[in-house]
């Protein structure tokens, strides 16, 4: 029997089973990837995860892993003009940084602070009874008293809960690579607005790129198309894909049953606050968790995503809707303030 179950290894995860561990509690990770392994992603770790990090002792390590200080953002419209936005500098700034790198050492810490991980499991079904959780995997069955889902936004708990709500079939789809980076690429994130969709270009660190896509899916493989020409990508070149973009939010915690990061509530994967809010919500999460306080977690997870979600909002427009980024780009050249304010808000709030 388990204090804690937490389904997903992420971030978010990963964060809350550690702070749970290092309480004493006895805790399970239930990881279905087996890591080092990739998430499609905008591989941004926004400056408000850093205080969390900090509390996990893990601040060194990630720094000694390959990444990029960011210095700036640069809007590209449909037209070609271009605005670049100067990110505030910090000695906890913007980093490029690989899922792959960053979760290894999250979930690396969490095992050091004492979470049982078992990688390349999956949950299969889970019931709720009188009290605890059962767990069925591919490999066997658990028992938890707390139930913590940190599986994304195609969350297999909340699925065999029945908690997911359908999503509208041409919904968009965002797709992501790695390659090695295009010459003159500056430490800064480039969002280009195109007639399909929108192109995030962000340096990850080792000579790498990232590269993200997300248009509606019968206008991914044009898109795809102009990414590859543009970059000189070989036909062969490997794509990652995640769809849906939107998802109904869910309550952030229910009877013995937690939701963090995008389990309880979507954002867009490449605005770079979607790792920051995983790991803030796991840390929100643990320690209301460990005080029996979900009406703390409600809150303190409410007021996390308070007045954040329009930049979320906006991103789905411009993406949906290009002219509406290009006429962004275009009021950003006569008025920088609002490109300067939204930039700051996504890396400061």
């Amino acid at each position: 029997m388990y204090d804690v179950a937490v389904i997903g290894g992420g971030p978010g995860g990963a964060t809350c089973a550690a702070l749970c561990a290092a309480a004493g509690r006895r805790v399970l990770i239930l990881e279905r990837s087996r890591f080092p392994r990739e998430k499609v992603c905008g591989d941004c770790l926004n400056p408000i995860a850093w205080n969390v990090l900090e509390r996990l002792g893990v601040v060194a390590e990630i720094l000694n892993e390959p990444h990029v200080k960011l210095r700036g953002v640069r809007f590209v419209g449909v037209d070609g003009r271009s605005v670049r936005i100067a990110l505030p500098a910090s000695e906890k700034p913007e980093l490029g940084i690989t899922r792959s790198r960053l979760d290894a050492v999250l979930l690396r810490r969490a095992r050091d602070l004492g979470a049982e991980i078992h990688e390349g499991i999956a949950l299969t079904h889970a019931s709720k009874g009188a009290s605890h959780w059962q767990l069925q995997s591919d490999s066997g069955c658990y028992c938890a008293r707390q139930l913590v889902a940190a599986d994304g936004r195609n969350s297999t708990v909340c699925r065999t809960l029945g908690l997911l709500k359908p999503f509208p079939p041409d919904d968009r789809v965002g797709t992501q690579t790695h390659f090695d980076a295009p010459p003159g690429l500056d430490a800064e994130v480039a969002l280009h607005f195109l007639p399909q969709g929108y192109m995030g270009l962000a340096p990850v660190g080792s000579g790498i790129a990232n590269l993200c896509l997300v248009s509606r899916t019968r206008e991914l493989k044009a898109l795809k198309k102009r990414a590859m020409r543009d970059f000189g990508m070989a036909e062969d070149q490997q794509w990652r894909s995640i769809s849906p973009l939107s998802r109904t939010p869910l309550p952030a915690v229910l009877e013995n049953l937690w939701l963090v990061g995008d389990a309880a509530h979507v954002v867009e994967p490449f605005t770079g606050e979607g790792i920051a809010y995983a790991i803030r919500s796991g840390a929100l999460c643990a320690e209301a968790l460990l005080e029996d306080k979900p009406n703390r977690y409600l809150l303190s997870h409410k007021a996390l995503y308070r007045g954040r979600l329009w930049v979320n909002r906006l991103a789905k427009a411009a993406c949906l809707f290009p002219s509406l980024g290009t006429a962004m780009v275009a009021g950003g050249q006569i008025f920088p303030g609002f490109l300067t304010m939204l930039t700051r808000k996504v890396v400061r709030s």
